[in-house]
């Protein structure tokens, strides 16, 4: 029996296990007696198998059975006799048995049991289909609607007169049945519920909404487990997920809107965010002064244009592509701007002059206009508009409105107030820079600058005497306002220290005190916070010698490119950057051949090994044809180079130097014995020289220079004296060197001293002048402007 009985369906055997279970062979004897039969009449196997089974029945059976079609199940109320002589009510269900060819199978069930769950199920199956506030339809498996509940027939006119027997997408074509009938379909084949589909669109009764159902799907079966249809249940969530969507929408917009400190950048964040999802297009105008980041002026309301963008709409209400061209949108008007958020209608004009979205209606577009504030200020307004079909604005999108734009107007102003603040940085770093490299004897120059966005960067190229030239490059992380600051402070500084004619490592040491006490002036409250770093290079070349001088404090070395093309990094040491704890850095000399290319940088992005690399391998590229091309024409080279890597837009200072050498035309020189008898011989080589160079009007002050220097070295210091003269592009330089390292001192003679009287008129005399120290001595300079004289 228990073989058997595996091989009925499911459902029957399920059923088997808690009814009694009687089997009747073709000629009406019972076959089969369960254990369930015993337990409801009292007869045993034994007493009542072979028996004809109409010997149970104490009354005729009702005709006609109870049936749904044929080989389905037969049911009929009855009386069967008790073994112990009493009847009892019972009902039988028949069918065909699967166990006994030609015999029936007989479930009997107390009939007491059996109007419960009857009366249970037609009370649940018709308040589902009369009072059930949710929709519920059958579906056959063709997909075609066979009944529906009152419920449905709210769902904005999709179902009613004449709706059964149509499919999905005939019921509701303004929607995404295909794809609902897809799903539905995936039930069918495969039994298992879909539960939450979104069924979007709009309805025949509220064409101008759009509304949304949660929809669930599932399989009808009969008893013997056939597939016979689908059954269909939906609730309406379109506020529920309207909600949803607009706070999801508002989360968005705080962590995108805001993100670059770009007013204009800004501008198209919040329209980017808005379309397709709140609106069909969105344009985001400021007053013109908020771009450069100035405060908007009342009394000008003249508009600019910092965010567009436009989806239209496609055959399915719900699908959207951004449109390859841009439509024209109107300025909203200054009177509205104040208003606070205004709806309206409006034609958009093509280039044609037609409405850009025609329509059979000639319907204008919905449109919400919402003036954007910020700190109490008005700086501008954003305009929503909703093509076509769309839904105009409610007011719950009116309060979503006025999130945005709070949120993107403050977003907007800080850009702006970063804009003004950028600006200003970005204009004291210019005034930092040297006006006017050029004029060197010593070098010929050119630069290219671009203003970092994070930290300072400053060079100079500063004239030292001796027709020598000071080469200074620096950087600090320090941002904004302060970093450019401390660049200024540091670049005085050089200038300074570069007048006392010091040694490279001595001006970096001088630097990194001043660099310590920049530093420190946030006092004990700044304690814990992290101190900027400044790094520096500084070098002295001398175009007599063609010698290069350079220290560096924590700052890249430069780049040299000779006459043969071969480019390489001068070694030298690299001591800590400037106000740290180490303060040692070493100066290295280098002599360079005539026409060197060098290249001082600091490297826009050192935080980033990738970038900084590919960085020097650009300059490094271009130094290979340096030999070869102008100066300038090398910046150019780099800065293209540059743009079309985009390795270093912003952030950068490459100072390119080219140096040169005095010839001997520009320069003579004399070794004079320390003997007062020379003075007289020192006045007539310079005599002779000046003549040469055709200066003879500044005879008689140079003159007069050499022989107040000569006289004092002879006085004052012991072993050889050197006389130097140089020609140079805008001075001519008188030098005498001595083995003394007492620095003189200038002096204000008074009427009766005999003597005192030397240095002071060399200063009245002469434009420049001073005293630079070395390993063996000392050297007084003086330099006088001969720029306008013709130089040979």
């Amino acid at each position: 029996m228990g073989t058997s009985r595996a091989q009925e369906p499911d459902s029957f055997a399920a059923r088997a296990q808690a009814d009694a279970e009687i089997v009747i062979d073709e000629h009406g004897a019972i076959a089969m007696w369960s254990d369930g039969a015993q337990e409801l009449l009292g007869f045993t196997p034994p007493e009542i198998l072979g028996k004809p089974a109409s010997s149970l029945l104490a009354s005729d059976p009702p005709s006609p059975l109870d049936g749904n079609g044929p080989g389905q199940a037969l049911s009929a109320p009855v009386v069967l006799r008790c073994r112990d002589g009493r009847t009892k009510a019972c009902r039988l269900r028949i069918r065909p048995s699967l166990r006994r060819s030609g015999g029936w199978t007989v479930m009997v069930s107390p009939a007491a049991e059996e109007p419960d769950a009857r009366i249970i199920d037609a009370a649940v199956l018709g308040a589902l289909f009369k009072d059930s506030p949710s929709s519920l339809c059958v579906y056959d498996t063709d997909l075609r609607l066979r009944r529906f509940n009152p419920a449905a027939e709210g769902m904005q006119g999709v179902f009613g007169e004449g709706s059964i027997g149509l499919m999905p997408h005939e019921l509701w074509p303004d929607s995404n049945s295909v794809e609902f009938e897809a799903r539905m379909q995936d039930v069918l084949s495969s039994g298992v519920p879909h539960v939450g589909f979104e069924k979007r669109g709009r309805p025949p009764d509220d064409p101008d909404h759009e509304h949304i159902f949660a929809n669930s799907v599932f399989r009808l079966e009969d008893d013997l487990g056939r597939v016979v249809g689908l059954a269909t249940t939906a609730v309406e969530i379109t506020g529920q997920r309207t909600a949803e969507e607009r706070i999801a929408l508002l989360a968005d917009a705080s962590a995108l809107i805001g993100t670059s400190l770009d007013v204009m950048a800004t501008g198209q964040e919040l329209a980017d965010i808005t379309v397709p999802r709140f609106a069909d297009a969105a344009t985001v105008d400021v007053f013109a002064p908020i771009v450069s980041g100035a405060e908007p002026d009342p009394a000008k309301t003249d508009l600019r244009r910092v965010g567009l963008r436009c989806a239209t709409k496609t055959a399915s209400s719900h699908d959207t592509t951004t449109r390859p061209e841009q439509p024209r949108f109107p300025y909203p008007a200054s009177q509205l701007l104040a208003d606070g958020p205004r709806r309206g209608e409006t034609l958009l004009p093509g280039d044609d002059g037609e409405p850009l979205y025609p329509r059979a209606d000639r319907q204008p577009a919905h449109s919400l206009v919402v003036p954007m504030q910020a700190r109490r200020t008005l700086i501008g307004a954003v305009t929503f508009y909703r093509m076509g079909r769309t839904s105009p604005f409610s007011d719950f999108d009116i309060l979503t409105a006025r999130d945005l734009a709070s949120r993107a107007a403050l977003s907007i102003d800080n850009a702006r107030r970063y804009t003004r603040e950028h600006s200003a940085v970005r204009m004291l770093q210019r005034r930092f820079l040297p006006r006017d490299t050029a004029g060197q004897s010593a070098v010929e120059t050119s630069h290219y600058f671009a203003p970092a966005t994070s930290g300072a960067n400053w060079f100079d190229v500063i004239p030292v005497s001796g027709a020598r030239v000071a080469l200074v490059v620096g950087t600090t992380n320090e941002d904004g306002l302060s970093g450019a600051a401390v660049m200024g402070r540091l670049g005085a500084a050089v200038h300074a220290l570069t007048d006392l004619d010091l040694s490279p490592d001595e001006v970096l040491a001088r630097m990194d005190t001043l660099a310590q006490r920049i530093t420190g002036d946030g006092g004990p409250a700044h304690a814990d916070t992290a101190s900027p770093e400044v790094t520096c290079v500084y070098a002295i070349y001398d175009p007599a010698s063609g010698c290069l001088s350079l220290a560096s404090a924590g700052h890249a070395l430069p780049l040299v490119a000779g006459l043969d093309g071969h480019v390489r990094t001068l070694t030298a040491p690299v001591g800590a950057p400037l106000g740290s704890a180490d303060r040692h850095s070493t100066a290295k000399d280098f002599e360079l051949p005539t026409g060197s290319t060098l290249v001082f940088y600091t490297p826009a992005t050192a935080c980033d090994g990738q970038a900084a690399g590919n960085e020097f391998s650009l300059l490094a590229e271009a130094l290979h044809s340096a030999a070869r091309v102008p100066l300038q024409q090398l910046r150019n080279d780099i800065g293209q180079a540059w743009s079309e890597e985009q390795a270093s837009p912003r952030g950068t200072v490459v100072l390119l130097v080219r140096t040169q050498r005095l010839s001997e035309d520009q320069m003579r020189i004399w070794d004079l014995p320390s003997d007062p008898a020379v003075v007289a011989t020192a006045r007539s080589l310079v005599q002779r020289q000046l003549a040469t160079w055709g200066l003879e009007e500044t005879s008689f002050v140079t003159e007069l220079v050499v022989s107040e220097l000569v006289t004092n070295a002879i006085r004052y210091a012991v072993g050889p004296i050197h006389l130097r003269v140089i020609r140079d592009h805008h001075a001519l330089i008188c030098e005498v060197s001595d083995t003394n390292t007492t620095a003189p001192h200038l002096r204000y003679a008074r009427s009766g001293d005999e003597g005192g009287r030397g240095l002071f008129l060399i200063a009245q005399l002469t434009q420049r002048w001073g005293t630079r120290f070395s390993d063996t001595g000392k050297t007084i300079w003086t330099e006088q402007d001969v720029a306008d004289e013709e130089q040979p």
